[in-house]
C-alpha cells in the first residue's frame, strides 16, 4: 500500500490531494475523501486497481476493508479477532424444489419468502417470472426506463412502474390521478395485460342529484371506449335536450302516453 507523505502532517492551510491530478481538498492520509475511500476497498488509489484478496489465509472473497473480505472484518468489529480458523458461512438454496436461488430467510429466496409472508403459502407450484431487459425492483413493483417518445404517456418522467405505462398504452392516454393499476393475481411484477385491471377512486364530492349525474356522466364520459359496442343502457347524451318530443311512429311514445300525472294529483312538496 502507498505510504503517507508530507500532506498528513501538514496542518496548515487546506492542502490538496497527494494524486498530481487531483485537485480536491485532502481529507485522510493526503488524499481527497474519494481517493482515500478507494484507497481502503482496494489498497490503491487508482481507479483501475485490481482489489486483492482477503489477508486471511484459505479466503478467496476480495477485501473490503483493512484488508479482510466483509465477513472477516465484520468478525473483528464484533470480537476482535477475523477468527480464521472458523469458516464462513454460506446460504443455502432455496428449499423449494427445482428453485437455485440463494435462500434469503426461513430457507426460503426473496421471492418465496415474500409469498410465504403475502398468503402464508410459498406457492411452490407458481413459476417465478424472470424479468429481462432494463428495469429494476422497487417496493415490489418492477420500474423501468421509458422512451422519450412515449414519456407523454406518464408526464414526461423517464421512468415509471411497468404495470401504469403498459395499462397507458392500453388506454391510448395518461392515467388520471384517481385511477391505479391492480394486479388480477396479486403478483406485482406480473405485467401480463391479461393480469391488470383499471380501478378507480373516483366519487361525487356530494350527495346532491345534481352531484352524483355530473359525476356519471364524466364517468361514462372518460370511459366510453371501455365498453363494447353501443353506450351503457341508460347513459344519456349531455347535449341531448331534456325533453325532446319523440317522432311519430315511435315504440317509446305509445309505451310513454297518458302516463303523466292528471292536474290536481301532482305530490305533495316537501315541507
Amino acid at each position: 500500500m502507498p505510504e503517507p507523505n508530507e500532506h498528513e502532517q501538514d496542518t496548515g492551510s487546506a492542502a490538496t490531494c497527494r494524486e498530481a491530478s487531483c485537485t480536491r481538498e485532502h481529507d485522510a492520509r493526503g488524499w481527497c475523501a474519494m481517493h482515500y475511500k478507494r484507497w481502503l476497498r482496494t489498497g490503491s488509489p487508482e481507479r483501475e486497481a485490481h482489489r486483492p484478496d482477503c489477508a486471511v489465509d484459505g479466503c478467496d472473497n476480495p477485501a473490503k476493508t483493512r484488508g479482510w473480505c466483509h465477513a472477516h472484518y465484520q468478525r473483528w468489529r464484533q470480537y476482535g479477532d477475523v477468527q480464521a480458523d472458523r469458516p464462513i458461512r454460506t446460504a443455502r438454496p432455496c428449499s423449494v424444489d427445482g428453485c437455485s436461488r440463494r435462500s434469503y430467510a426461513r430457507d426460503l429466496c426473496n421471492t418465496h419468502y415474500r409469498r410465504f409472508l403475502a398468503t402464508g403459502d410459498a406457492r411452490p407450484d407458481e413459476p417465478i417470472r424472470v424479468v429481462t431487459g432494463e428495469g429494476y425492483e422497487s417496493h415490489g413493483y418492477w420500474i423501468v426506463p421509458v422512451a422519450p417518445d412515449e414519456r407523454w404517456l406518464i408526464e414526461g418522467r423517464s421512468s415509471t412502474a411497468e404495470h401504469r405505462l403498459i395499462m397507458a398504452r392500453m388506454l391510448g392516454r395518461p392515467l388520471a390521478s384517481d385511477e391505479s393499476v391492480h394486479h388480477v393475481n396479486g403478483v406485482r411484477t406480473d405485467n401480463r395485460p391479461e393480469n391488470l385491471e383499471l380501478w378507480s377512486s373516483s366519487h361525487p364530492s356530494g350527495q346532491r342529484v345534481q352531484d352524483k349525474i355530473a359525476w356519471a356522466l364524466q364517468i361514462l364520459t372518460r370511459y366510453q371506449d371501455l365498453v363494447d359496442g353501443a353506450p351503457p343502457a341508460g347513459a344519456v347524451d349531455p347535449d341531448a335536450p331534456r325533453h325532446a318530443a319523440r317522432p311519430p311512429g315511435d315504440p317509446g311514445a305509445s309505451q310513454n302516453a297518458g302516463t303523466a300525472a292528471p292536474k290536481g294529483f301532482e305530490p305533495s312538496l316537501p315541507p
